[in-house]
């Protein structure tokens, strides 16, 4: 039941579709103290009157009567994407129109009647978990959440017969899997996130992200050799595409400087290393942490014997951003998954 004082506060019913970040990593919350949603869970329950199964979130909305007998229309942003969703086990037949269901979240901070909802139950009993790293919160039977993201290592197929080396889609062990962050961001890259709106973030209105962001979000990517001296990288994230150029001659021109930079890579056995510079992006995250057209990516893409496993690391290097070199790793599995790009939807049409 939602306290008197906090409807009075949530009163007017927001239309904007906007989008907001695939996952909130724990390491970067403590560097934004003013992020939009609030620490505090909210159960909100009512009527499910319309559904967005978009990326990169779908979103939900529902009226609900207040306790003054009033009916108030509450858009749900999800935690996750249908791209996940399906990973999971959450699928869109579930939500159906005209349903009662509860929602748990966590309420913003800047919108009224906004919810960046985690946790949906449903009139049959069944729970649905709108992210790979949460738990149940009202029932035995669910769907979704952290056994569902990391379950990926008892379902490989034979790779070594596959024989596809590093040429093949690629999806993340699980979101804490093989996971492992140190972003030591300077003071002044922290003071920015603070102060940070994220309803201005080029992301909420589907801009596509420069390097390294597109690296950082736990979704799939594919190789594919186009010739001895050029592989494709193609991202689920937003369906961006990178070209890394293996060893090209000195004295070729280099490219003018873009989102993506210029990359060059480089094999040694079973590693793939690359190294991107002329980057013209100036976000390292979402939470708007600054970064200059001097930042240089370290990228190692490492493959297992067997050709089931890719151990991802990257390393940046931006004096803007952080105080020392910046590390992040995670790990990738050959599951035999489809490649399903993250096309933004940007449409405020819809609500």
């Amino acid at each position: 039941m939602l306290s008197k004082s906090l409807l009075s506060r949530l009163s007017i019913n927001i239309k904007l579709l906007i989008f907001i970040i695939i996952i909130i990593p724990n390491t970067l919350l403590s560097h934004h103290s003013r992020s939009e949603f609030s620490n505090e869970p909210l159960e909100i329950q009512g009527i499910l009157t319309n559904i967005i199964w978009r990326n990169p979130h779908a979103a939900l909305q529902i009226t609900v009567t207040n306790i003054d007998g009033l009916e108030e229309s509450w858009r749900i942003e999800t935690f996750g994407s249908p791209n996940l969703f399906a990973r999971m086990g959450v699928e869109r037949e579930m939500f159906k129109v005209g349903d009662y269901i509860r929602i748990s979240g966590m309420p913003s901070t800047m919108r009224d009647n906004y919810l960046l909802g985690t946790n949906v139950l449903f009139q049959n009993g069944l729970e649905a978990i709108l992210s790979s790293n949460l738990e149940p919160v009202w029932s035995d039977t669910f769907v979704g959440g952290s056994g569902e993201s990391d379950r990926f290592a008892d379902i490989l197929p034979n790779t070594q017969d596959q024989d596809l080396g590093l040429f093949r889609n690629w999806s993340i062990a699980g979101y804490t899997v093989g996971v492992s962050r140190d972003l030591p961001f300077t003071e002044e890259a922290i003071t920015a996130q603070e102060v940070w709106n994220p309803i201005e973030s080029p992301i909420v209105k589907c801009e596509s992200p420069g390097m390294p962001m597109p690296m950082n979000q736990p979704l799939g990517f594919k190789f594919t050799q186009i010739d001895e001296g050029l592989i494709e990288l193609d991202i689920e994230y937003f369906g961006l595409k990178r070209e890394l150029y293996l060893n090209p001659l000195a004295t070729e021109t280099l490219p003018d400087p873009s989102p993506l930079g210029f990359s060059i890579g480089n094999w040694e056995e079973n590693v793939l290393s690359v190294k991107t510079s002329r980057i013209d992006y100036p976000y390292f995250n979402i939470y708007g942490a600054p970064q200059s057209n001097n930042i240089e990516v370290f990228e190692t893409f490492t493959l297992s014997e067997d050709q089931s496993q890719l151990k991802y690391k990257i390393q940046i290097q931006d004096e803007t951003t952080f105080s020392r070199m910046a590390t992040s790793e995670r790990l990738y599995l050959a599951l035999g998954e489809p490649f399903v790009p993250l096309n933004c939807e940007y449409d405020i049409s819809n609500f």
